[in-house]
C-alpha cells in the first residue's frame, strides 16, 4: 500500500520523502499535498471545523490504492505544520524531485481573505496558521503566488484545488480586516475583480470552491467543507455519475463539474464553484479509476476557448457535455458534434473523426462554414491537345463556402492556373504549355479533410515556333484537400484536382501562313490531369 504521509507539529512541517530502488526513480509519480489550516495565532481568524478534517478525507481517498492511486500523498495541518515558512518548505521539498511525467497536486483548505488596492483591484490570500489578518500581503500567501508556483513546477500535469474564499462573509471560509470591511461597505456591488493572473497553461488544473466574492461553506451535517464534500463524492460514491463518459475513470473536470453541481444545490445558489483548466491529449488528469484503466486511457479533446462561444453548449452524439468555452475528452472515433447557443440555435452540427491523443478546436470547424478565401501555390501534369505538360508551376484561388448547408458539407468557388514547359511526345519542339479553369464544387467534410465533385470551364493552350493552339472546354472531376489550423487566422491547407475534360469548341492561332482558323464541332475528347497546390490559407470571413 503507498504511504499516505502526514505532517503535524511535532515534525514542524518538514515533509519527509521516502526513497525507493534505483530502478523507481525516474517512473512516472502521482504526487499530492493536502493543507487545512483552522488553528491559527490571531484570534480574529479561529472559528473554523472543519480544514483538517477536508485535508485528511480528502488524502486518503486519493492515497487509497482502489480510488486516487496516487503514490506519494502529503497532509498537513497543526499550527506549527502550517505557518507561512513551514508550508512553502514542506512543498518546496514535497516537489524536489518532480519530473516531466509526473503529477502533482496541491489542496488548501483554511481562511482566505482579500485587500483592495487601487492600481491591483481585489489581491486574494491564503491565510497560514501565523498570518495577521491586518496583514495579509506581509503573513499570507498571494493566490497569485500559489498559481506562479504550481504553474513554474517541472511536473507535466498540475492541479492546484482551494476550498477558500476572500469576501469576508459570516459563516464562510473568510475573513477580512476592520479597514478592509469598511472600504467593502462603500462597494455598490461586487469589489473590484482581481486582476488577470498568469494564464493557465497546458496539462494544469485550478479548481476553486467559489468565485472570489462569494462565500465557500462548511457544513457540521457533511462535515467538511461543502465544495471538498462533494469533491470526495464525486471520487467514491457517486464515482459512477460523476464519470460523463464512463471510461471507469473520474478525471479532474468531471469531479469538478460534479462538486460544483452539488454544491450549487446544496448551498442554494450562494455558492458556485469555479474552475480554469487546460487538459489537452493524454495529458489528463485522473482522481479516480483502477490504474490498469488510468494507464490505458488514450482520448482525445474537443476544445474550445473563444470568447464569441462563451455560454454555448455542446453535445457530444446528443448528450450535453457542458457550457463552452471548455475542454471535453471524447472517446476516439467517429463523433457527431453539436454546438448550440444558449436560446437554442445550432452553430455547428457535424460527425468528425477524431483520433487518440488529438486536440480537435471547435473553432476550426466554425471557421470552415465561413465564407473566407484561401490563396495556394503548386503545379501539376496533364495530358491534353497530344501533348505532355510536365510538372511546373500553379496557383489557385479558392472562396471556400460561399453557399452554407446544413451539416458537414463544403462549397467552393476556384480558379486555377497551370503552367509548364517541355517538349511533348513524339516531338522535337520545345513548347510552353498550360491550363486555366474556374469552377465549383461541392461535397463532404470528415474531420480536417474534405472531398468536392467539381465542374469546370477549361482553357487549354500550347505555344511553340509553330504558332498558338487554345481550346475551351468543359471538364469536370474530384477535388481532395485537408485544412490544418495553425493560429487563430491562419490555416495550412492542401488539395490534389484531378479532371477529365471535352472540347466542343477548339482552335488554331497562328497556323501555316499566318491564316487563323476556328473549328468547333464534333466536340472531342480534351485533356486529363492533375495538380498539386499547398500552402497557407489565410481564413478571412466575408461575414
Amino acid at each position: 500500500m503507498m504511504p499516505l504521509l502526514f505532517t503535524s507539529a511535532a515534525l514542524a512541517g518538514v515533509v519527509n520523502v521516502p526513497g525507493g530502488v534505483a530502478e523507481e526513480a525516474y517512473k512516472p509519480r502521482r504526487v499530492a499535498v493536502l493543507v487545512g489550516v483552522q488553528d491559527y495565532v490571531d484570534p480574529s481568524l479561529q472559528g473554523l471545523k472543519f480544514p483538517e478534517k477536508d485535508a485528511r478525507d480528502l488524502g486518503a481517498v486519493l492515497g487509497s490504492p482502489d480510488v486516487g492511486g496516487f503514490d506519494r500523498v502529503f497532509v498537513i495541518s497543526g499550527k506549527a505544520a502550517t505557518t507561512r515558512e513551514q508550508l512553502l518548505r514542506s512543498v518546496s521539498v514535497a516537489t524536489a524531485d518532480l519530473q516531466r511525467d509526473d503529477t502533482f497536486l496541491l489542496y488548501l483548505s483554511g481562511h482566505g481573505t482579500l485587500a483592495i488596492d487601487p492600481v491591483e483591484g481585489s489581491q486574494l490570500f491564503f491565510l497560514p496558521s501565523d498570518s495577521r489578518l491586518d496583514a495579509p500581503q506581509q503573513t499570507g500567501l498571494a493566490v497569485a503566488d500559489v498559481e506562479a508556483l504550481l504553474h513554474n513546477l517541472p511536473a507535466r500535469r498540475r492541479a492546484l484545488i482551494l476550498d477558500t474564499c476572500h469576501n469576508g462573509r459570516s459563516g464562510s471560509r473568510s475573513a477580512v480586516s476592520t479597514p478592509t470591511q469598511q472600504l467593502l461597505s462603500g462597494f455598490r456591488g461586487e469589489p473590484p475583480a482581481p486582476r488577470a493572473a498568469l494564464d493557465v497553461s497546458e496539462s494544469e488544473a485550478r479548481l476553486y470552491a467559489a468565485q472570489y466574492w462569494q462565500p465557500a461553506m462548511e457544513d457540521p451535517q457533511l462535515q467538511n467543507g461543502v465544495y471538498t464534500h462533494f469533491l470526495i463524492d464525486a471520487l467514491t460514491a457517486s464515482r459512477s455519475t460523476a464519470d460523463l463518459d464512463q471510461d471507469g475513470l473520474v478525471d479532474v473536470m468531471e469531479a469538478h463539474q460534479h462538486a460544483r453541481d452539488a454544491t450549487m444545490a446544496w448551498t442554494g445558489g450562494l455558492q458556485i464553484p469555479r474552475a480554469e483548466y487546460r487538459i489537452v491529449g493524454r495529458e489528463e488528469i485522473f482522481l479516480s479509476g483502477a490504474s490498469r484503466v488510468r494507464t490505458a486511457a488514450e482520448r482525445a479533446v474537443v476544445a474550445a476557448v473563444d470568447s464569441l462561444l462563451s455560454r454555448a453548449r455542446l453535445f457530444v452524439n446528443g448528450t450535453a457535455r457542458g457550457e463552452l468555452p471548455g475542454l471535453y475528452a471524447v472517446e476516439p472515433g467517429v463523433q457527431e458534434l453539436e454546438v448550440q447557443t444558449a436560446d437554442g440555435r445550432t452553430l455547428l452540427k457535424e460527425r468528425v473523426r477524431v483520433s487518440a491523443g488529438q486536440t480537435l478546436p471547435l473553432e476550426g470547424l466554425l471557421r470552415r462554414k465561413e465564407a473566407s478565401l484561401a490563396l495556394l501555390g503548386g503545379g501539376g501534369v496533364h495530358v491534353g491537345n497530344d501533348a505532355l505538360l510536365p510538372f511546373g508551376a500553379g496557383a489557385a484561388v479558392v472562396w471556400a463556402n460561399p453557399l452554407r448547408f446544413r451539416g458537414p458539407w463544403r462549397t467552393e468557388i476556384h480558379a486555377s492556373l497551370d503552367v509548364g514547359s517541355g517538349v511533348a511526345p513524339g516531338e522535337s519542339v520545345t513548347q510552353t504549355s498550360g491550363t486555366a479553369g474556374v469552377g465549383v464544387g461541392v461535397g463532404p467534410v470528415f474531420g480536417p479533410g474534405w472531398l468536392a465533385v467539381t465542374a469546370d470551364v477549361r482553357d487549354n493552350w500550347r505555344a511553340s515556333e509553330f504558332g498558338t493552339q487554345a481550346d475551351l472546354g468543359a471538364a469536370g472531376g474530384l477535388a481532395v484537400g485537408v485544412d490544418l489550423p495553425v493560429t487563430d487566422s491562419l490555416s495550412a491547407s492542401a488539395r490534389l484536382d484531378g479532371w477529365v475534360g471535352a472540347e466542343p469548341v477548339y482552335g488554331q492561332l497562328g497556323a501555316v501562313g499566318g491564316a487563323p482558323c476556328v473549328s468547333g464541332w464534333p466536340p472531342r475528347f480534351g485533356e486529363t490531369g492533375a495538380s498539386l497546390i499547398i500552402g497557407p490559407a489565410p481564413a478571412l470571413p466575408f461575414d
